[in-house]
């Protein structure tokens, strides 16, 4: 028997990039008891418009729209359980650290974080693998 796949969605819609920028993925995908958030960057979530910044902001803002997304979801940043960073430079690496155990103070989950070169001059993506609620 296969299992269900529902798409989750934020319940903010200026946080939905997938539909907002006609994008060919969804926000997250649960199947069985596990959520998949696609790759996440900094948005204005009072305007739906990409956030830059330094990488301490745009960490911020990622990881609380993530927060969004996960509670829309019914689960929560405390439910992550793998987490994939995509970073502009590892230069930055000290930085995103520094915003990132603001989130994950305990017991953080796993976690890989690779140097890449990101669209739309952003400097951080960031996208997980997720206990349902």
């Amino acid at each position: 028997m296969p299992i269900a796949r529902e798409i989750i969605t934020p319940k903010n819609d200026k946080l939905n990039v997938s539909r907002n920028l006609n994008l060919p993925h969804s926000p997250g995908i649960r199947a069985g008891n596990l959520i998949f958030l696609s790759g996440m960057l900094s948005v204005d979530p009072l305007t739906g418009e990409r956030s830059q910044g330094t990488v301490a902001h745009e960490t911020r803002q990622t990881l609380a729209n993530m927060r969004h997304l996960l509670e829309s979801a019914g689960s929560s940043l405390e439910r992550v359980v793998k987490i994939n960073v995509l970073l502009y430079d590892m230069l930055e690496f000290d930085n995103m650290n520094a915003v990132y155990r603001e989130f994950f103070p305990n017991d953080p989950p796993a976690r890989t974080t690779c140097g890449v070169q990101l669209s739309a001059g952003m400097k951080i993506e960031i996208e997980c693998i997720v206990l349902a609620g």
